[in-house]
């Protein structure tokens, strides 16, 4: 039965519910229709009616309808006219998604239908796609009726599907519905239903040989009836030879109407004319589909411009042009008024614009036939055309490729470049396919050239692919083959064994290898196997039951074990039966075989019957044994099993994955595999023997390890084979004992160790633990896969044949068998057994010629073989060319042979002349000299044994790690024990310690003549000796005076004046000569200083100076014995702080701290923030110094017997310095790190220049800080003052405050304070008997008395007051006390006189400044930046119009002016000063802008601050009325509210009373209770409980709640307040939705003409980060906004946009206001101020060019040098000043003059 269609989210939806969206997708679409169809611009004639008979062509000559913006397809009309020739030679824009809209009606083609959806292809290479519910009200009635009839089947219903009504390659006319993006993607939904398509469509407009699209309706006994959508319209279709059905879709033309009655006819392309004027006579009955008759226009770049039918006119882009993919112009293939068919592609209802293609295929209405594929690649393609966006490609059987400019290669690039001309040829590939365009989609990038896979297509079953892991699941992994190729692994297939959980095995982003098993294209579907057995079996790849045979054997997996057999499954789906009897000869029951066999299990079977028409499928698990035997005895007599061992011969050499040599055994003559590690025990031979043994080489014994079916594997590993061997037949593990020695090979790893293979299948564990005697955290890093091992058994499970073994050096170190000299003799044996190549032995002395020269290698030709000298065995400064004698010693086989010589003059003069050699025993004891190293073994010469050469195995033993011996180096003397002599060769040796002597140690034993060496008793202080450079150190020359006598030059005593940044060292080398005097002796490991009268002579060396001074200078200190010396005190003692001093880079360590040498035994430390004054050099003070570096420094300090220096200078009065923030301190400050030791206090007084109310919340800990010393520590106090202040610690801004205050003063003396003056400062502390103390500058305190607190008396005013609360004071008293007060009344009076003093200060400094420019410096005046300081404050002060809603204080019984209602920061202010009426706010919008200006700002300033101060004032007597009298129960809020029953304040405090009970209800009645009692005319009161209200509901209310109170509310009130508040409080709750709701619903609806609505939620917007719908929302603002108010709406977006979006859109939008009004001096104002807030200097200066460069009166000119020059004085140079000044008077002569 059919199925109902799921929606687009997978949902199944209901007939109904689909009707009723596309009941509401069509009236939506018909509206926008009418609405272009029904506008001034129609297509009728004037005069009466058209009917059928008297219906004419268009007539254009009277309607502008078609000559706007004729190259712009997709936006709509703004209704301006513009010219014919105005647009002449503009490109065509392309069609993207986003210039589609709802009802354009566009022609596709179906190229894919899914189960739920059809894809089809739209012009421009877009993609859309139809829903099963969006195709026809017939197909959704049909799917009903299926699904409403399952009870009661209809035996002639069939099922219904997709498939059976859209065919592949069907052109169709379809809507767009919508465009919606899913995962980043557009999704163009599309729709098909005649009724919307067709909704333009009139029955008036219906003519004979009109083409329309509509579904078969019903099949009748005659024909068809076809639904078109058209009301009042019935069709039928003849039946003819047509063979539809219903639901179809179909194309047709009216051969007759009559009254609505049509006749029609299928349609065919072929037979069809084009349309003329009289069958289309209006625009509406248009329709994509439709052949006409074009003549061509005009010309574009890319394409043509054309009309038709009369006058309608249309464009054609290039890629609908036919013969226009080469590089001709369009103007020459076709001219003005050429006539060509062209088929309608697309309509825009909305502007009536057409888009049509002249394509042939087009024409014809066929879908283009395309031989390629998607993923095929194309070879030697040629470009024949260059655009802007890409290249096309001509590809065969005259197809077009398009390559898009992304695709042409992997480097980003912003145009085509030259290696794309037209021409070139290049190797492309298939990305995809344009049908509607007839373009194939095609990519240059090479990245795109090596993907293995482009989509499920391209893979193929049995395939072995890298996958990369996205998720792991419990029921498997998600993997990723390539960027949109997605596939599956099941649980089961994660490996060869059960995995219980898949999360400890794999990892996300794990690369693995898999298997296919399954790929479904259509359903996009892949699934994959990690089983090693299948991935690696070939006889596994199966890929269909048609290529399967009788007998072949086969690899799969059990699905299900029933009683009848066994299920197995294998790739490709495929399926097969192993029954009972094909599992045994032996009868097993069900019980039986799921013991041996379990789910998953992979097996080989033998094909027993095979019917691929049947999909069945015999097996069988006997295999082949019985014929291989029987055909095995046929031909060699018998067959190779596990265990045996033979010789073979070389075949051939595999190489790949599976490395190693095919062979043949001689005595079977079968195929076996030696892989490249069984080659030999040890790594190298494995190498070098995989290279050697060619075929036809003969192998005397192999051992077989394994055999599975034919496949043989051999190993030819001596020591394993000899093991097997002790053995009279293949050991098992019954002949296994714990504690015993076996030798294996590795055969695999896992995170828990390693398993071992010891032959005949036995698979041993070692675990992690039993690696080696020391840790191991990885096994892979101490073994390879294949080395040979040997290990002890510590545990045999015999029931589940598994072994534990241990592979430490504590546990298999006794073994004999296996020691070293045994391992040398097998090594020698093995290389010797296929060696061909003769050379010189061992010992041998050989002339060697330099051939060149490398930093540790000399490269010589021994003869005609090539040879390498290690430096340390031959004289320096050899060059290419030189000959010299050698002895070989060693040989190896690799590069075509290559010796190892030692040039040791020594070595070859003792060779030469050494004498009989003596016999030598097992166990004797000789000093060797290691001469080479290589991986297996060490090269020695013997001298006590007349210099004969041995070797000495770097292992113990097979499992030995050689960690022992890890670090013997050439050169080096060991002890070693003869093991093996041999006669002629070179002895086999072993270590007898493993400690190295150094040749000096071995010479010391030597007796020879010491007398000419100098030794430390003869070397005296203050002599100067004669040293040669052994080593350059970063920091010391290491220096020789004798073979017993060395020393150090350190890098502080090399010179006496180094240069800054420099690094002394760098000028010596190995081997200079150096003239130095001995001026102490120090010890080698701690380097302190040793008295003369030392007697530890070994770890003694000499502390040399190669300082003139030093040297010069008869003096030298010499340390007696048990003196004490501490170098850092005695230099502490000639230091002064503030002393420059010079030292050397020792060490930069993580902390901070870059530690410098000051001498040999003394360092210093200088902290990182003391490096530079520069911020960004502090940043990156690791990068700046490095080892070695010469640094003059200041010392800082020397406190505590430590050295601190700076950079920067000492710690002064005014020093700055940069600091670390490491704590903010509440009421007091911040504290600074300035080093490592010293800390200084900021006062909150000195954090900004201007203060703020929480001015420590901008402060992290470890922020970087820019401070002033104001007082620094003394020697009685370590306190250190410092201030933040840019005024202190900028130099422009000292210049800047030169002429005028700062917004607050530095306040250092009481004597600073001006009497009768206001000024800001902190709380610094309380006192119930004194007042309130207010810190006004560092060591200025001012005291606020109890009387002068207020106007009122004050009960409860300490927690009003918490310390660090930033106040206004004003001063009474100047003196040695400083008296304050904080009266209203006093504030007022200091204010006024302030602002007097203010603006005439500011009016005579800019005159001064613009007349007087070059007669005296400017000084800057604040007349501006107060004004804007004071804009500042009274936009901090000002309750803001929505945001400060009223809220509803909650409070533990008291009343809402209580202690704790101040503590939660809530006071009556917040109610009662909520925000200016709606009808001022109007007005106010209303105002013109040239108000403003008549007025001018002082006076507006003014007035804001005279009603500001009015409503303060009022407030603070109700504050102080209600802190004078407690109120505490429900009595006394009942006398206040009886009292006072118009004031909302009291209500609103009443009702905070009940919710600090927790009584809602009542707080609900006692807001009720408010309402009904507060006189009617008092609405700003009334409005302020409806706000507490809000709040209520919103806070312990439900939504619905709110809703209804809020539209009670807006009943009795101004409903735009209403709501306008409404929104403030659900965006401080952060009910984003719910706010959207109340906007779109209400606001922007009804209230959509005010400016407030828009820029609110334009800055809620903004806030939520929703930065796309605040674009969109200023489009539909100044859609419905006057135009009045376009300027300030715009503006406000702007500003929003610098704030918290993009800067760059908002200085376009203040461009394009500016453009339009250059005279408004505000918009610039703003505009420069958002600019400057950017600190981009250069930006700013254009902007302020263009200023000054306007043509305005001199008023405003004026503002804007006044604005430039403040801007260089702060952020210039004195040569920019300068220039803006002589601008400036440039511009007032030129003023003059006029």
């Amino acid at each position: 039965m059919v199925k109902k269609i799921p929606n687009n989210d997978g949902k199944e939806v209901s007939n109904s519910q689909e009707a009723d969206k596309s009941v509401q997708v069509k009236e939506k679409v018909s509206k926008k229709r009418k609405i272009a169809i029904l506008s001034d611009d129609v297509d009728f004639v004037r005069g009466k009616k058209a009917t059928q008979s008297e219906s004419k062509p268009l007539k254009i000559e009277s309607d502008n309808i078609f000559k706007e913006n004729a190259d712009n397809v997709f936006e709509v009309s703004k209704g301006k006219k513009s010219k014919d020739d105005s647009d002449l030679g503009k490109p065509l824009e392309d069609l993207t998604y986003k210039k589609l809209s709802p009802g354009m009606l566009m022609l596709g083609v179906v190229t894919e239908v899914g189960e739920v959806d059809v894809v089809l292809s739209l012009p421009n290479g877009l993609t859309g796609f139809i829903r099963g519910t969006d195709i026809s009200e017939e197909f959704n009635q049909a799917i009903d009726s299926t699904t409403d009839d399952d009870d009661e089947p209809d035996i002639e219903q069939e099922d219904l599907d997709l498939c059976d009504v859209m065919k592949v390659g069907q052109y169709l006319t379809c809507s767009v519905v919508d465009v919606t993006t899913v995962n980043k993607t557009k999704k163009v939904n599309l729709t098909t239903k005649p009724e919307i398509i067709n909704c333009s469509v009139k029955k008036q407009d219906i003519n004979k040989n009109m083409v329309l699209q509509g579904v078969i309706q019903s099949v009748e006994e005659y024909g068809y009836m076809v639904n078109l959508g058209i009301k009042g319209v019935t069709a039928f279709l003849n039946k003819g030879d047509l063979s539809l059905k219903k639901c179809d879709i179909v194309s047709v033309v009216v051969k007759t109407v009559n009254d609505g009655n049509l006749i029609l006819g299928l349609y065919d392309a072929g037979t069809t004319k084009a349309l003329s004027d009289k069958t289309v006579t209006t625009f509406s009955s248009l329709s994509p589909g439709h052949l006409v008759n074009v003549t061509v226009k005009k010309h574009a770049a890319n394409g043509l411009r054309c009309s038709f039918l009369g006058g309608i006119q249309g464009s054609i882009h290039l890629i609908h042009l036919k013969d226009m993919y080469n590089d001709k112009a369009v103007q020459d293939v076709y001219p003005i008024k050429r006539k060509l068919p062209a088929r309608v592609i697309l309509i825009n209802p909305e502007n009536k614009r057409v888009l049509l293609s002249t394509l042939n295929c087009h024409v014809a209405m066929e879908t283009p036939c395309n031989l390629l594929k998607k993923g095929d690649t194309v070879e030697d393609v040629e470009v024949v055309r260059v655009t802007k966006r890409g290249v096309y490609i001509s590809l065969d059987n005259d197809l077009t490729g398009f390559v898009h400019l992304k695709k042409l290669q992997d480097k980003e690039t912003e145009k085509v470049s030259a290696n794309f001309k037209v021409g070139t040829r290049h190797k492309a590939r298939v990305m995809g396919f344009r049908i509607l365009d007839n373009l194939v989609q095609l990519s240059l990038r090479q990245s795109d050239l090596d993907k293995p896979f482009l989509s499920y297509h391209d893979i193929k079953v049995c395939s072995v692919v890298m996958v990369t892991i996205l998720s792991v699941e419990e029921f498997g992994l998600v993997v990723k083959l390539a960027d949109n190729i997605r596939g599956f692994v099941p649980k089961l297939h994660l490996a060869d064994i059960t995995i219980k959980n898949p999360a400890l095995k794999f990892k996300e982003n794990q690369r693995i290898k898999a298997k296919v098993l399954t790929v479904d294209p259509s359903k996009r579907r892949l699934t994959l196997t990690l089983k090693r057995s299948i991935i690696k079996n070939s006889t596994a790849d199966v890929c269909g039951y048609d290529t399967l045979e009788k007998d072949q054997q086969v690899t799969g997996w059990i699905a299900a074990i029933k009683q009848f057999g066994i299920i197995m499954n294998f790739p490709a789906k495929i399926r097969g039966l192993v029954h009972s009897s094909d599992i045994s000869n032996v009868p097993m029951t069900e019980d039986d075989i799921k013991k041996l066999y379990r789910i998953g299990q992979v097996l080989s079977c033998r094909v027993v019957h095979v019917n691929p028409e049947k999909e069945k499928l015999s097996l069988s698990l006997n295999l082949l044994e019985e014929l291989e035997t029987k055909n095995s005895e046929e031909t060699t007599g018998r067959w190779a099993r596990r265990g045996q061992i033979h010789s073979c011969t070389v075949l051939s050499r595999s190489k790949g994955d599976n490395d190693g040599l095919i062979v043949q055994l001689d005595s079977t003559k079968e195929e076996a595999f030696l892989p490249s590690y069984h080659l030999s025990d040890h790594k190298t031979l494995s190498e070098l023997n995989v290279g050697r043994l060619q075929p036809g080489t003969n192998i005397p014994q192999v051992l077989i390890i394994s055999k599975k079916m034919k496949k043989i594997i051999v190993t030819a590993k001596p020591s394993i084979i000899n093991w097997i061997k002790s053995f009279e037949q293949m050991p098992k593990i019954s002949d296994l004992s714990v504690g015993e020695f076996v030798v294996g090979y590795i055969k695999d790893f896992q995170d828990y160790g390693c398993f071992i293979e010891i032959g005949n299948g036995l698979v041993g564990l070692c675990p992690k633990a039993c690696l080696a005697d020391s840790f191991v955290s990885n096994p892979r890093d101490v073994y390879k896969s294949g080395e040979t091992v040997m290990c002890k058994i510590t545990n045999i499970d015999k029931e589940k044949e598994r072994l534990l073994v241990s592979l430490k050096h504590s546990d298999v170190g006794g073994e004999p068998t296996m020691s070293g000299p045994k391992l040398l003799e097998g090594y020698f044996s093995e290389l010797n057994m296929f060696s061909n190549t003769e050379h010189q032995p061992v010992g041998t002395v050989v002339e060697c010629e330099v051939v060149s020269v490398s930093e540790n290698w000399y490269n010589v030709k021994v003869g005609d073989v090539s040879g390498m000298v290690d430096r340390k065995f031959a004289e320096e400064g050899l060059k290419v060319g030189d000959v010299r004698k050698g002895v070989v010693l060693d040989f190896t086989e690799t590069n075509r042979g290559t010796y190892y010589v030692s040039l040791e003059t020594s070595l070859v003069e003792s060779v030469v002349g050494r004498g009989k050699k003596k016999k030598l025993t097992e166990g004797t004891e000789l000093s060797a000299k290691i001469v080479l190293t290589t991986e297996d073994y060490f090269v020695v010469v013997l001298p006590d044994a007349a210099h004969r050469f041995g070797y000495v195995h770097r292992r113990a033993h097979l499992s030995d790690l050689g960690e022992k011996y890890r670090d013997i180096k050439s050169g080096q003397v060991q002890k070693v024990s003869v093991c093996r002599a041999r006669k002629g060769k070179p002895l086999l040796l072993s270590f007898v310690v493993s400690e190295p002597e150094t040749p000096t140690s071995q010479s010391r034993k030597r007796k020879r003549s010491e007398d000419q060496d100098i030794k430390f008793d003869d070397i005296k202080l203050g002599e100067i000796y004669t040293v040669t450079v052994k080593s350059v150190k970063t920091l010391q020359l290491n220096v020789q005076l004798s073979r017993k006598v060395n020393g150090r030059v350190h890098i502080t005593e090399v010179t006496d004046s180094p240069n800054p940044d420099s690094k002394p060292l760098t000028e010596y080398k190995h081997g200079d000569t150096l003239q130095v005097k001995l001026i102490g002796f120090r010890h080698s490991k701690t380097h302190r200083y040793l008295p003369i009268t030392r007697t530890d002579y070994v770890r003694s060396m000499g502390e040399f100076s190669l300082r003139e001074s030093v040297i010069s200078s008869p003096k030298v200190r010499e340390i007696k014995e048990n003196e004490k010396v501490d170098e850092t005190k005695d230099l502490i003692s000639s230091l002064v702080v503030g002393q420059q001093i010079t030292g050397f880079v020792k060490s930069l360590d993580s902390s901070g701290f870059v530690w410098i040498s000051l001498s040999p035994g003394v360092e210093a430390r200088l902290w990182h923030t003391l490096t530079s004054t520069d911020k960004e050099e502090v940043e990156k003070w690791t990068e700046r110094f490095t080892v070695g570096q010469c640094v003059s420094a200041t010392v800082f300090s020397t406190r505590d017997n430590k050295i601190d220096l700076s950079l920067v200078g000492p710690m002064t009065a005014d020093a700055k310095f940069w600091c670390l923030v490491k704590a903010t301190l509440p009421g007091i400050g911040l504290k600074l790190q300035i080093n490592a030791r010293d800390f200084g206090i900021a006062p909150l007084t000195e954090l900004n220049d201007n203060y703020s109310k929480d001015p420590l919340s901008k402060y992290h800990e470890n922020d970087l800080v820019q401070c002033v010393v104001v007082e620094p520590p003394t020697e009685g106090s370590r306190r250190t003052t410092l201030s933040l202040r840019k005024s202190r610690t900028s130099q422009r801004w000292k210049k800047a405050v030169g002429g005028r205050k700062v917004v607050n003063q530095v306040i250092d003396k009481p004597e600073d304070l001006e009497v009768d003056s206001v000024y800001s400062g902190y709380v610094k502390s309380t006192s119930p008997t004194a007042g309130i103390f207010v810190s006004l500058g560092i060591n200025v305190t001012g005291r606020v008395l109890m009387k002068n607190m207020s106007d009122n008396y004050l009960k409860n005013w300490e927690p009003m007051f918490p310390i660090g609360k930033l106040v206004k004071v004003f001063i009474l008293q100047n003196g040695p006390k400083v008296e304050l007060s904080m009266k209203l009344s006093d504030l007022k009076k200091g204010k006024k006189k302030e602002e007097e003093e203010e603006e005439e200060a500011g009016e005579e400094e800019v005159q001064r400044c613009l007349d007087d420019i070059l007669l005296e410096r400017y000084q800057e005046s604040d007349g501006e930046d107060d004004e804007h300081a004071d804009d500042a404050e009274d936009s901090d002060d000002e309750v803001k119009e929505v945001e400060d809603a009223p809220k509803i204080v909650f409070t533990s019984g008291k009343a809402a002016v209580s202690e704790e209602s101040v503590k939660e920061s809530v006071s009556l202010r917040e109610v009662l000063v909520d925000e200016k009426s709606e009808s001022e706010e109007e007005s106010e919008e209303e105002k013109p802008d040239e108000t403003e200006t008549k007025k001018g700002k002082s006076f507006l300033k003014r007035e804001k601050k005279r009603k500001k101060e009015e409503a303060e004032e009022e407030i603070r007597k109700i504050e102080m009325k209600s802190n004078s009298t407690v109120l505490e129960t429900e009595d006394d809020f009942e006398r206040e509210v009886a009292s006072k029953p118009d004031s909302g304040a009291s209500w609103v405090c009443y009702m905070a009373y009940w919710l600090g009970l927790g009584n809602v209800d009542k707080a609900r009645l006692t807001a009720r209770r408010a309402l009904d009692t507060i006189n009617y005319r008092l609405e700003e009161e009334k409005l302020n409980v409806w706000s507490a209200l809000f709040n209520l509901e919103n806070s312990f209310g439900t939504q619905d709640g709110l809703m209804k109170v809020c539209k009670e509310a807006a009943a009795v009130n101004d409903s735009k307040t209403v709501f306008l508040r409404l929104a403030a409080v659900l965006d401080k709750s952060k009910k984003y939705q719910e706010l959207d709701d109340v906007y779109s619903s209400v606001l922007l609806k009804k209230h959509k003409k005010s400016k407030k609505v828009w820029c609110n939620y334009c800055s809620s917007l903004a806030s939520q980060g929703r930065l796309g719908e605040m674009r969109e929302l200023l489009t539909k603002a100044l859609k419905s906004l006057p135009k009045d108010k376009h300027i300030r709406t715009i503006c406000h977006f702007a500003q929003t946009e610098y704030k918290q979006g993009d800067p760059n859109r908002g200085s376009t939008m203040f461009e394009n206001v500016l453009t339009t009004y250059p005279h408004r001096l505000d918009l610039w104002a703003v505009y420069l101020d958002k600019t400057i807030s950017l600190n981009d200097n250069e930006q700013t200066r254009l902007l302020l060019d263009r200023m000054i460069g306007l043509k305005l009166p001199m008023k405003k000119m004026k503002f804007f040098f006044k604005r430039y020059i403040d801007f260089e004085t702060i952020h210039g140079d004195a040569a920019s000043l300068k220039n803006i000044k002589e601008k400036a008077q440039s511009y007032l002569s030129s003023s003059q003059d006029e």
